[in-house]
């Protein structure tokens, strides 16, 4: 399987290179780094480590996120993992993720961090995290335990999405159009510490996390409300569903 890694990041040259260091030269070489508008050097960081480097300078997650998506359609891998600047676990539990997707009992997994850890998901990020799951839950009775930014998609099922979030509402609209489409979603534990250089640009502050919070559960409710025209929005992918 030919996996492809998604890094949106802004004013993130001082964490890069911690991750890249757990990346190592290989993945780092088969690495996409979205530089949404930084006013450091986030960008000759993360080209210096390996990694291509595409620029989005409108502000969003999500855009960037889609920028990167562009950038690798040309030679499409067969998944994409995303990935953000400040997960120093995250490259040692790669083969937690993508197990699933090799194995083909999934389409789309979601690394479920560890929230009893006193170093982890902050309360006020987890808070909102649990609110949104709930809803979630009840209108689609998904399990999935979590939406963090960790998780691994097969190319086809992320093209079959037809993802147009902008914002901080991406991953909510990911997992809800997955749902809707009834793509095989599954949900894989991981470690999760906080970042220990620079500043989240969410749950870094409660105000943030409110922001970020009220995002989210506004993009589950237009998901849940919207109706597609024949021939739009997510479609099923092809195989054996769960």
């Amino acid at each position: 399987m030919r996996i492809a890694i998604l890094i949106p990041a802004r004013d993130e040259a001082e964490a890069l290179p911690h991750l890249f260091e757990s990346l190592g030269p290989e993945r780092a070489a088969h690495t996409v780094v979205v530089d949404n508008g930084s006013r450091d050097a986030t960008a000759e960081v993360a080209r210096a480590a390996g990694a291509r480097v595409v620029h989005e300078p409108r502000a969003g997650y999500g855009r960037a996120c889609l920028a990167g998506i562009e950038s690798l359609r040309r030679a499409p891998p067969d998944a994409l993992v995303f990935l953000d600047a400040d997960d120093f676990e995250a490259p040692g539990q790669f083969e937690v993720l993508l197990r699933p997707l090799e194995d083909d009992r999934a389409d789309l997994v979601i690394g479920e961090r560890e929230a009893s850890r006193g170093d982890g998901v902050r309360w006020h990020a987890q808070l909102g995290n649990r609110f949104v799951l709930a809803v979630m839950r009840r209108l689609y009775g998904a399990e999935i335990r979590d939406m963090g930014p960790f998780r691994a998609i097969r190319w086809t099922t992320l093209e079959s999405l037809a993802l147009d979030d902008t914002n901080y509402g991406w991953y909510v609209q990911m997992q809800v159009r997955a749902l809707r489409a009834g793509t095989r979603v599954r949900g894989a534990p991981v470690r999760f510490e906080r970042r220990t250089v620079g500043r989240s640009k969410v749950s870094g502050s409660l105000l943030a996390s409110f922001r970020a919070g009220w995002v989210m559960l506004r993009t589950l409710f237009v998901e849940a409300a919207r109706r597609y025209p024949p021939g739009t929005g997510p479609r099923p992918v092809t195989g054996e569903r769960t």
